[in-house]
């Protein structure tokens, strides 16, 4: 039940119906009494030859049905929204396709790449650890990702194609289309059969597991870089501390008032320790710069040098990323970006600031997710 009300929900998007699927879902949900029928019915086939194996499944699932009932107000909220938002989406979808049909003849597979490129190189230690997550995906579960969303696109689109097949269909002869005349509740049950029947659910398993397996890699380097961090930060502040504790803190401890003194070796332990993961978060910020600059550099090369190849500025030879002038490119711009990142202090000037406002917030969210996780 649960799988095919999964694929119900991506029959939602088939000719604008998506929020009226999902907000017949509710009525399949508080009506779960589907499952216990089901449940029931092999129960009756079954008890001729004795025990009833499915017996605890008819128990779990007369226990959930209240939960699911208090989910369907939630149901008919989501499917309220999802019915008013679908026709944003897909116009948004339109107008960008638009946008990159215009902005052909000018290349952007080249250019693009080049402006990204060029924001990595000399701003890329600001977004280490969007970095390292692209990074940690491109190499983990790019490829399949690529795969596994083609082949949900595929599965979408059969499932697409039932449902509007299915839309059409009047097996009482009347004119009228058979979805237009029954109520929700069947009409959730039928859009379940259609899509069932027209999914291969193996397919869709393997997709989402190729998906998963690719942000469980970027999830396991992110807190790894994190772990690293965080214990060469303790290390440091514990060095520190050993050197504060006997030069420092009888200092403070003489300065300070008699009634807070207690309060002064653990100030000076922890505070040598948050001086330390201070420390230890700009080196990493240094070492991310370094490589955002190499990898900026690369996908700045491709597209300026294939711009420049393309109007005939340079010889062939020149996009050539085993070739001596294409890497010495790379060499030098990578240094001069990182060298510029390094000696700014890895600040964004403005207007930059503001322009990359949103990568910024995409930032600072896997940083405190980071911090979650560790």
């Amino acid at each position: 039940a649960a799988a095919a009300a999964a694929a119900a929900v991506s029959s939602c998007f088939a000719g604008g119906g998506g929020g009226t699927i999902l907000r017949s879902l509710n009525v399949g949900f508080a009506a779960s009494g589907l499952a216990v029928a089901a449940a029931t019915l092999t129960s009756s086939s079954t008890s001729s030859s004795g025990a009833n194996p499915h017996a605890l499944a008819v128990k779990f699932a007369g226990v959930i049905r209240p939960y699911l009932d208090k989910a369907t107000p939630a149901l008919v909220m989501a499917g309220s929204f999802i019915d008013t938002a679908e026709p944003y989406f897909f116009a948004a979808i339109a107008y960008l396709q638009h946008i990159w049909a215009i902005l052909q003849p000018y290349h952007p597979q080249e250019f693009l790449p080049a402006i990204a490129g060029f924001v990595l190189v000399f701003f890329g230690g600001n977004f280490f650890t969007i970095c390292a997550a692209v990074e940690a995906y491109r190499l983990v579960g790019f490829d399949d990702t690529k795969i596994a969303l083609e082949k949900l696109r595929r599965s979408y689109g059969v499932a697409r194609a039932a449902s509007a097949k299915d839309d059409e269909v009047d097996a009482d002869g009347n004119g009228v289309a058979d979805v237009k005349e029954i109520d929700k509740k069947q009409l959730v049950l039928r859009k379940m059969s259609v899509v069932a029947k027209a999914v291969d659910p193996e397919l869709v398993a393997d997709a989402l597991h190729a998906i998963y397996a690719g942000l469980t890699a970027v999830v396991a380097t992110l807190r790894i870089r994190f772990a690293a961090c965080v214990t060469l930060g303790i290390t440091v502040g514990g060095i520190a501390h050993n050197i504060a504790e006997t030069h420092l803190e009888p200092v403070i401890f003489e300065l300070t008032p008699p009634d807070y003194r207690k309060w002064v070796a653990p100030s000076v332990k922890y505070g040598c320790r948050v001086a330390g993961v201070t420390i230890a978060w700009f080196l990493q910020m240094t070492m991310s710069a370094f490589h955002s600059s190499a990898r900026g550099a690369q996908l700045f090369a491709r597209g300026v040098l294939a711009y420049a190849v393309r109007h005939k500025y340079l010889q062939p030879t020149a996009v050539d990323e085993k070739g001596r002038f294409f890497n010495l490119f790379i060499v030098a711009f990578g240094f001069l970006g990182f060298w510029s990142q390094f000696w700014s202090g890895f600040a964004l000037p403005f207007p930059l600031n503001l322009l990359l406002l949103p990568v910024r917030l995409v930032e600072w969210g896997l940083r405190f997710l980071v911090f979650l996780m560790g």
